[in-house]
């Protein structure tokens, strides 16, 4: 994703300055991206955040909105028998967002794609303002028009047939639908959970809502999948809020559904994940001994069926490497550049032997040569899989904004006795190279030419040559560390679980990615943790600010390294 252009970016600051209570700041966030016009939405938040006190009042009314489809939506009326029937030959007699069929334990239901917001009607004086800003006005008077004469909406323009877990997840905002723009029945699915939940089993990434039966039954209206989309975070948000910031509902407590007790996960959430049972625990030693003895060749090819297996059934992670889940508590990554998979492999075996830190354990990896068959790769290239434990919870980018700002800063002590312990990794491998990978040989970073090896350097001035402006102050007279390299919020693994009072809290489960992992300039962590930072919320970008201040002051090196950035390097 590109970042938010300038106007959208200046709102969002001036938000985020006004320290509103989380998770406030993250609610007027997804008012402005899912906006039909970004653009408009951020001027009209730019307008009503004067004071905090009126940006708890737009706060509020948004939440209003949310609400009155979330919890106070007035159902469609059930469609007849005929429109059932008409409905499941539309869509195909399979789930239309998972193309799943269904099961005895997870039936294929007929259900509304949304309630009607009837409080939208109710109360136009506090609704449509907010509403223009947030959908335009064509949209809204379509909305305000569908809400006055509910009788004029068919059932099959209202309703589809869906698993009775996708229709859950939907309801939840956990799942959204949104629409190819040149197409009005091929939609791309995403899941949008802000929390830990249970991944949706779907049978691809695309959503065709047209006429599978071709005898020219009404397709789903796109205005209802749209407005969902749009809502999607917004109603996660929501259901937080009352617990963790409650005086932002002041206006809205007849409204609001009863809160939930202090021990309660949001609307969706696993309450708590126990580390997953694992195979790699209990036969580890044994199983994988034997394992590696296979040849590689063989290993190679059962990867590559359990790849295609774990992401049919599981989904994929990650962006470097691809990631999927594996039955038994395992995870397996793809990577198409091997150097970086053997100084993966090296750095969890260094980090687990002399850290605490919770890292997967790698079990084995397997590599194939792949001959040149394109002008870009002409040499060809190594294709390696590998293997390790799984670490309970999910990745930190994903759930920051269900974590209260008491948590945050239990993940903040975290991350900084972490650290400590990774940066008393003695450098043992290459004395003579002190700034190198894992294994003592050249550096691979995405910030610097995208994993082009450099190096190994003898001192700082020598790996500083490889950076934009290598002869400022800031750019020599550090110790060499190690060095996760990445310390991004999609490697910082976090999970809920409850302490002995039995109240839930979050804490850092493990982390992961290790892939540029090395010996480097002590400030490369600080900065790195900063490499896309305009991706998160100020409240993350201030925390690992503290976790590193601890350490010493690198904002010196941030600054020197934010404008090498913005001049092109690391690209």
């Amino acid at each position: 994703m590109d970042p938010p252009r300038q106007g959208i970016q200046g709102t969002l600051s001036l938000v985020e300055a006004l320290e509103l209570p989380h998770p406030a700041a993250a609610l007027l966030r997804a008012f402005i991206l899912d906006a039909l016009d970004c653009d408009l939405a951020a001027d009209y938040v730019r307008s009503r955040i004067g004071s905090r006190e009126e940006a708890h009042r737009l706060v509020s009314d948004w939440i209003f909105i949310v609400q009155a489809i979330s919890s106070n939506g007035v159902e469609l009326e059930a469609p007849d028998k005929t429109a059932v029937r008409e409905i499941v030959q539309r869509d195909g007699n399979v789930c239309c967002v998972s193309g799943m069929r269904g099961t005895f334990r997870n039936p294929l239901i007929v259900a509304p794609i949304l309630p009607l917001p009837a409080d939208w009607l109710k109360d136009q004086h506090r609704s449509v303002p907010i509403l223009s800003a947030f959908f335009g006005g064509p949209y809204l008077d379509w909305w305000l028009s569908t809400i006055d004469t509910p009788q004029f909406i068919s059932a099959q323009s209202s309703h589809w047939l869906v698993r009775q877990t996708v229709a859950g997840a939907l309801k939840c905002g956990q799942i959204r639908l949104d629409r190819i723009r040149s197409s009005m029945v091929e939609y791309r699915v995403h899941p949008v959970s802000i929390t830990l939940t249970d991944p949706i089993q779907l049978k691809g990434s695309m959503a065709l809502l047209g006429d599978h039966s071709r005898a020219g039954i009404d397709k789903v209206d796109p205005r209802f999948v749209g407005t969902h989309a749009r809502l999607c975070k917004s109603v996660q948000l929501v259901n937080l809020i009352k617990t963790m910031a409650p005086e932002l509902h002041e206006r809205n407590h007849d409204l609001l559904p009863t809160a939930p007790a202090a021990t309660t996960a949001p609307l969706g959430c696993v309450i708590s994940r126990q580390r997953p049972f694992s195979l790699a625990r209990l036969f580890s030693r044994p199983l994988f001994f034997i394992w590696r003895l296979i040849p590689q060749a063989l290993r190679f090819s059962a990867y590559k069926k359990l790849m295609r297996f774990g992401n049919y059934w599981y989904g994929t992670t990650g962006a470097s490497g691809i990631v999927t889940k594996l039955p038994f508590g395992l995870f397996l990554k793809y990577s198409a550049n091997i150097e970086c998979v053997r100084n993966e492999f090296n750095a969890l075996d260094v980090v687990g032997k002399n850290t605490g830190v919770p890292v997967p354990r790698g079990l084995d990896f397997a590599s194939k040569w792949i001959k040149g068959n394109s002008e870009l790769l002409p040499q060809g290239y190594y294709r390696s899989y590998m293997l390790t434990s799984e670490l309970p919870g999910a990745a930190l980018s994903l759930c920051m904004d269900a974590i209260s700002d008491a948590d945050y800063q239990r993940i903040q002590l975290q991350l900084q006795a972490y650290v400590s312990q990774i940066r008393d990794i003695p450098q043992t491998v290459n004395p003579d190279f002190v700034i190198c990978d894992s294994r003592g040989e050249a550096c691979r970073d995405p910030r610097i030419g995208d994993f082009t090896p450099i190096g190994p350097f003898k001192d700082e001035a020598a790996f500083s040559q490889e950076l934009r402006f290598p002869d400022e102050p800031s750019r020599r007279g550090h110790k060499i560390v190690f060095t996760h390299a990445d310390l991004n919020p999609r490697n910082i693994i976090v999970n809920q679980v409850k302490d002995a009072p039995g109240t839930l809290h979050w804490e850092v489960s493990g982390i992961v990615d290790w892939e540029a992992a090395g010996y480097y300039p002590e400030y490369w962590d600080c900065t790195k943790s900063m490499f896309e930072g305009f991706r998160w919320p100020r409240r993350h970008n201030d925390t690992m600010k503290r976790v590193f201040a601890k350490f010493g002051d690198y904002s010196a090196e941030l600054e020197l390294e934010t404008k090498a950035w913005e001049s092109g390097d690391g690209v």
